[in-house]
């Protein structure tokens, strides 16, 4: 039995963890598991296809039932590279059996591309929004930093509240991670992170997702960009990762730039 804390990071599997987790007791989840094949070596831990889609049914099913009523579940993903497309077939089901209720399909675009020479390169990550209840979920508008080319009026011919435009589900205007010097990260071995996640992506997804105080869970931890996140926009977590050095190495040295360990209060989840 795991006396599980708010504001903790875990050294255990997402699927271990949430089995000790109430039901409907996290208001958002942010899952961004391996891709299948893509980058680095997580993501080559499956002989087939198959095997990684059913892997990831039983996580998405933990989810499901610790997320509450009202609460929010994006997952991170790829749809290219001929690997048998696992995003479309996880989504497929995740409709199917009524899991979820897909709001959008958000496209991050990379500045960086990757292909072979006889091809258009691929500059896309997808990010799948769901909610668990269409009708009742939390949601704050979310905008980006370019000003509206509507002055005054908006698109009812209201006056504006708010002089910036509202983001679409095409996400243009940060780039990743990898770009960023001071978003690269390494650990102890000097092994760098592949696949940091920009500390404003996280930000946006929190902040459109969830109120102050909320529960946030992160079920793949990797170099903990959302868990930064959460701290600075006050929000609780409760993280898992695998890897002990991306924990040691990486994310609590993140961490301790933004807060005094000792100062940071843990509390008991409560249904």
């Amino acid at each position: 039995m795991i006396n599980t804390k708010l504001n903790k990071i875990y050294n255990i599997d997402c699927i271990e963890l949430m089995k000790e987790l109430p039901n409907k007791c996290v208001d958002l989840i942010i899952a961004d598991p391996p891709y299948y094949k893509i980058c680095g070596e997580f993501d080559y831990q499956w002989k087939t296809v198959e095997e990684y889609i059913e892997w990831c049914k039983e996580w998405i099913l933990g989810c499901k039932r610790i997320l509450k009523s009202n609460g929010t579940f994006y997952m991170w993903g790829k749809i290219g590279f001929g690997k048998g497309f696992p995003l479309f077939k996880l989504v497929d089901w995740i409709e199917n059996n009524k899991l979820f209720t897909t709001i959008n399909w958000i496209t991050q675009r990379n500045t960086r591309g990757r292909g072979n020479k006889k091809g258009f390169m691929e500059a896309r990550e997808e990010l799948i929004y769901m909610v668990k209840n269409k009708n009742d979920y939390i949601w704050n508008s979310s905008y980006t930093k370019e000003k509206s080319e509507r002055k005054d009026l908006g698109a009812d011919g209201k006056p504006r509240k708010n002089k910036y435009k509202r983001c679409t589900d095409v996400w243009i205007d940060i780039a990743e991670a990898s770009q960023s010097n001071k978003e690269r990260f390494k650990s102890k071995d000097g092994t760098s992170f592949p696949t940091v996640k920009a500390q404003k992506l996280c930000n946006r997804i929190i902040k459109a997702s969830s109120n102050e105080n909320d529960i946030v869970y992160i079920p793949f931890a990797g170099s903990g960009s959302e868990i930064v996140s959460c701290i600075n926009n006050n929000r609780n977590y409760i993280a898992t990762e695998l890897n002990k050095e991306y924990i040691e190495g990486i994310i609590k040295p993140r961490i301790n730039k933004y807060i005094n360990e000792t100062q940071y209060a843990f509390k008991e989840v409560r249904q």
